[in-house]
């Protein structure tokens, strides 16, 4: 099996993936990521007696969490769908 690499020098935009769509999925995955985290938040809140605003803080952090970890991709796709050529 090989590898075929890209040219160096080549733009971004030549690049396989679709930029718009990737944004588009990070953003649906970090919406289901966060979600599924405030329900089992608040399963545990409600077992243990935790109020629901140091839940919802917690969200919160969770949200920043997220934003951290995906930042440096989200940045990379932004720079490679501002570059892609207008098709007309």
């Amino acid at each position: 099996m090989t590898v075929q690499l890209p040219l160096p020098g080549l733009p971004r935009y030549l690049s396989n993936r679709d930029p718009i769509a990737a944004l588009e999925e990070i953003q649906r995955d970090k919406f289901e990521a966060t979600y599924a985290i405030e329900l089992l938040l608040d399963r545990l809140a409600e077992k243990h007696g935790i109020g629901h605003t140091v839940i919802a803080k917690a969200v919160d952090s969770c949200v920043d969490m997220l934003g951290d970890v995906f930042f440096e991709l989200e940045e990379e796709l932004r720079a490679e769908r501002d570059e892609a050529p207008d098709i007309c």
